[in-house]
């Protein structure tokens, strides 16, 4: 690898200035004035009663005090006020390290600004809406949930008191669908818009229509764009505003290493990387972004198998994973410190890339990958695959090292490499399947779904095939417009197909299996293949498999796993992932108490009858069922697409006449996973609109 410091104009994110603003200068200073000062809230605020706990006099609570006035858009309060009150809509362009996402709302609440409603801020990720409001409602010296408060997908901690609520997209888009003009709120904040996620997206057009609708009738909305990383000009023309704010970052300098060439496998450089680094570098936490949560699985396990190797001199290593799949109080721990003797090593996909701070971060490791969706309209095929990153992702990620103090990025490419990486990543809205996007819209009222106000509109066969899939699913009717069960299955926090199945599921006698195995699907795999330990693993395995195939060898699973209580010496015998299946079990509780909210026992259940839950998730999934080739590989019905059966599955080899299969991957060529044995005459029987 080669040294390269980065430039103070492109690598340390000094100041950016306004155009109509002078240099400020970027010295972190303290203003002792504002070190002991108690938070005041306006009475003009919702609740009145809002006040700081009586804690607020403690030492933690003024030590808070002064973080907050030592953060770079401190000193852009007032300006920032005033901007808020004079423009509907507001862009702020906030850099690393800038504190814009947790201060912002408070400043609006403590100007006054939220007498008319509350304040949304929306997080793509759970793990952020969570860690923020957390940190937020220890800044404001009230416990969680209640003044300061959060709302993920099956889990929430508000209350009537919460007057700033953050929240992912997706809640908010549901939201939408009880109050279409969100009048709760009267600011509405939506943070790391850069990401542009296919909720974003949606986003930005509700809440331009909502405003413009809420102007002339009602009391007005105050939409606020934020991202550290922003195309402001053409957010600006959407939006109709010139009201730009830019607020410096508080970034140290981060000496960037790169390979002197070319790596094939990310993975072992990834290792050898930090090892090298514990070994050889002072003390500091190590970030290793990894595309996709088997690669961050079997990395942990070589670090830990290879742990006894380190000196004895030298502090021991602890890993700490961060992935969406992860338990949200197993994602929280990459937040605590290192033990004392300890260095941390966080294995995290692109979830770290932004939104959230990890603190002691010195060393960061970019493999340049991540896992993508993408979506080829032209055939009606949907794969994940691992991909490059965009060039902002790539500095998005070197930044993580240099919040706290100078830091080093080691990435795992050529210079050259990076110089051919796209800037930034195609919107979501634009390569991936938005059947349950387009679902939403319509159940929204947007019944015109060709002529929305997208900030950039995905291509026509995208938005065609979205309606084709949800017409064969029954959600539209012969007209495209939504049908009394198109408007339950988007009340499903879900994919349509999962929706789908659970629906069908009512009426087919088997809702207990159903919610299982939407859950189990919910996670990578259930089971662990140690590389040296394979027979073994494949052996173990036997015991579990069903000729149905793998969706009903994961019930058995589930089964066993239950019936020993999860224990951790069954599982390492079974070789089963027990991290994974503690995610099937809190998933299957959410989908549970989600079933009972829509008058759908999940205790309802048809026992061992196969053929039955097997129909019943033909419902969803019969649009990607396959029939065997005289090449042994198999063609997808509906695309004609060639496909083959993943290795990893349990028909594997064994020429099923037809299959149907939950996921199709691109590697070195079109594999199709989750597969189970079906009937011919169940096509015929359950899709007769394919």
């Amino acid at each position: 690898m080669k040294n390269k410091p980065n430039k103070p104009n492109k690598r340390e994110f000094s100041l950016v200035e306004d155009d109509n603003s002078n240099t400020t200068d970027t010295t972190n200073t303290t203003n002792t004035n504002n070190t002991t000062e108690k938070l005041k809230v306006s009475k003009k605020t919702t609740n009145n009663n809002i006040k700081p706990k009586k804690n607020s006099v403690s030492n933690a609570f003024n030590n808070l005090q002064t973080f907050r006035t030592r953060l770079p858009i401190w000193k852009e309060q007032k300006n920032l006020i005033e901007t808020v009150k004079n423009n509907e809509t507001i862009i702020i362009i906030g850099e690393m390290g800038s504190g814009k996402s947790t201060q912002t709302p408070q400043f609006l609440l403590e100007a006054g600004l939220a007498s008319n409603g509350s304040i949304a801020i929306t997080q793509p990720r759970r793990v952020a809406a969570i860690s923020l409001a957390t940190r937020v409602a220890k800044e404001f010296g009230s416990k969680l949930g209640r003044e300061i408060g959060y709302s993920v997908r099956f889990d929430e901690m508000t209350s009537n008191s919460t007057i700033i609520k953050y929240l992912t997209d997706g809640m908010l888009l549901r939201e939408l669908l009880s109050d279409p003009l969100l009048l709760n709120y009267s600011i509405v904040i939506l943070d790391e818009a850069h990401e542009r996620t296919m909720r974003t997206d949606i986003l930005f057009g509700m809440m331009k229509r909502a405003q413009e609708i809420r102007k002339s009738k009602m009391k007005p909305l105050k939409i606020i764009i934020m991202s550290a990383t922003l195309n402001s000009e053409k957010f600006a023309n959407y939006f109709n505003t010139a009201a730009i704010l830019k607020i410096s970052g508080r970034q140290f300098p981060v000496n960037i290493i790169y390979c002197t060439e070319p790596k094939s496998d990310y993975l072992d450089t990834a290792f050898t990387s930090i090892f090298q680094i514990h070994i050889e570098q002072p003390a500091g936490d190590i970030l290793v972004f990894l595309p996709g949560q088997e690669d961050i699985e079997i990395l942990e396990k070589l670090i830990l198998e290879n742990a006894s190797a380190i000196p004895p001199e030298k502090p021991k290593i602890i890993t700490c994973l961060l992935f969406a799949a992860l338990p949200t109080e197993q994602q929280t721990k990459v937040f605590d410190p290192a033990p004392p003797g300890t260095r941390k090593v966080i294995l995290s996909t692109n979830i770290a890339e932004t939104s959230i701070t990890i603190g002691n971060v010195k060393y960061v490791i970019d493999t340049g990958k991540c896992k993508m969706r993408k979506f080829n309209a032209r055939i009606g095929m949907e794969s994940l695959s691992v991909e490059n990153i965009s060039k902002n992702s790539a500095d998005q990620r070197m930044g993580r090292a240099g919040r706290e103090g100078p830091g080093f990025c080691y990435r795992l490419y050529t210079e050259e490499e990076y110089t051919k990486m796209e800037k930034e990543t195609d919107p979501e809205i634009k390569r991936c399947n938005i059947a349950s996007i387009i679902l939403l819209l319509k159940a929204l009222g947007i019944d015109n779904v060709f002529e929305f106000d997208y900030l950039d509109a995905p291509s026509r066969n995208l938005i065609k095939r979205a309606m084709e899939q949800l017409f064969i699913l029954n959600a539209l009717d012969n007209q495209g417009k939504i049908s009394d069960l198109g408007k339950r299955m988007a009340e499903f926090p879900l994919e349509p197909t999962f929706a789908r199945v659970l629906i069908a599921s009512q009426y087919m006698g088997c809702i207990k299996e159903a919610i299982d195995i939407v859950s189990l699907l919910s996670v990578d795999s259930i089971f662990f293949t140690p590389q040296d330990q394979r027979e073994n693993a494949m052996d173990m395995k036997r015991k579990f498999i069903s000729p149905l195939g793998d969706l009903i060898t994961y019930l058995n699973v589930l089964k066993s796993y239950e019936a020993h209580k999860g224990e951790v010496d069954w599982c390492g015998r079974n070789y089963i992932n027990r991290r994974n299946m503690k995610h099937v079990i809190k998933v299957r509780k959410q989908l549970n108490q989600l079933c009972d909210r829509m008058n759908m026992s999940p205790t309802n259940t048809c026992g061992d009858d196969y053929e039955t839950i097997l129909k019943c998730l033909l419902f969803g999934f019969f649009r990607q069922s396959a029939i065997l080739q005289p090449d042994n590989n198999y063609k997808v019905i509906v695309s004609s697409q060639n496909v083959n059966i993943h290795p990893s599955s349990t028909l594997f080899n064994k020429k099923i006449e037809v299959v149907m299969y939950a996921e199709l991957v691109l590697t070195s060529k079109p594999y199709i996973k989750n597969v189970s044995a079906i009937q011919s005459n169940w096509i015929v029987d359950f899709a007769p609109k394919i």
